[in-house]
């Protein structure tokens, strides 16, 4: 085992002078949450090849299974294949796969044809070909361009992309965000101390890190937002009084945000009770919103 990334790990093929990628789906029979927990950088593994393809400088990409091989015996399981073949117990080429938007495996070589070497990006032509044709050239435009914007929208060399609305405002409420990793109960979050809170992959702008590989750079955000409340006394008259209430906001993640098991629309803010559930992505953790008030 050479080395460990979110989306799978990279082996050496004994007698092979190429790398082969082990995809996180490839890696065991059941859903793998993190690559490290099946395993570690140095583990001797058994793989069967699924997938050979070589792009037009010869380089070749190669993609192993271990789930279709047993690890005790290194008899082969089977599955499903197609082209490619040859080594590590088996040849064939790869079933589906299931990848990460953010995670574009195109980037990477493994290995180089007639001998190893380090991973390097893969060499793009940009020149069109020569049948082509040249696009026409394109005209002065004069609209905003919104880079003014931008640059004020900017934490740690990151764009954000949510912008608070005008009606948002600091809870009075002692808010907690319980996290529980199957049944173990880690460290709260203390989340009413600003009036939003961003959740992410992004640790540079994540105010809540979520580090599985399904959620998005920065996925969603926990908004504060004051809000005008319409209620009768018992003489039926009506009267207004003003309450910072939390909502839940998916800002276009790839694998949505749920709510008491319930996918929420995108871009939409959805407000939030005491005790609600939620979750994020393929993630198995869960977080509960607590307000550490209500029994007062």
């Amino acid at each position: 085992m050479l080395t460990l990334k979110p989306f799978g790990a990279f082996v050496e093929l004994e007698g092979y002078q190429t790398h082969g990628l082990v995809h996180i789906s490839q890696m065991a029979a059941f859903r793998v949450e993190a690559v490290e927990d099946v395993v570690a950088v140095g583990d001797a593994v058994k793989v069967k090849v699924i997938k050979v393809e070589a792009d037009a400088s010869g380089r070749s990409k190669v993609s192993v299974s271990m789930k279709q091989v047993d690890q005790a015996t290194g008899q082969d399981l089977g599955g499903d294949s197609g082209g490619g073949g040859g080594g590590g117990g088996g040849g064939g080429g790869g079933g589906r796969r299931r990848r990460d938007d953010e995670e574009d495996l195109t980037q990477y070589t493994f290995g180089a044809k007639g001998g190893g070497g380090p991973l390097t990006a893969l060499e793009r032509d940009d020149e069109p070909d020569g049948g082509e044709p040249s696009k026409p050239k394109e005209k002065a435009n004069y609209e905003t361009t919104g880079k003014l914007a931008e640059a004020t929208n900017k934490v740690n060399g990151a764009n954000l992309v949510y912008g608070e609305p005008p009606d948002a405002a600091k809870p009075s409420k002692h808010w907690r965000l319980y996290v529980f990793k199957g049944k173990e109960s880690l460290e709260p979050y203390h989340v009413h101390r600003q009036s939003m809170y961003l959740l992410g992959r992004d640790r540079r702008v994540a105010d809540i890190p979520l580090d599985h590989p399904s959620c998005s750079s920065q996925h969603c955000v926990l908004q504060f937002r004051m809000t005008t409340l319409v209620e009768a006394d018992e003489r039926g008259e009506r009267r207004q009084t003003k309450k910072v209430r939390p909502y839940l906001i998916d800002l276009k993640s790839t694998n949505g945000c749920f709510i008491q098991d319930e996918r929420i629309e995108p871009q939409c803010y959805v407000e939030l009770k005491h005790m609600d559930k939620l979750r994020f992505g393929f993630s198995s953790r869960e977080y509960v919103l607590l307000n550490a008030d209500a029994d007062k």
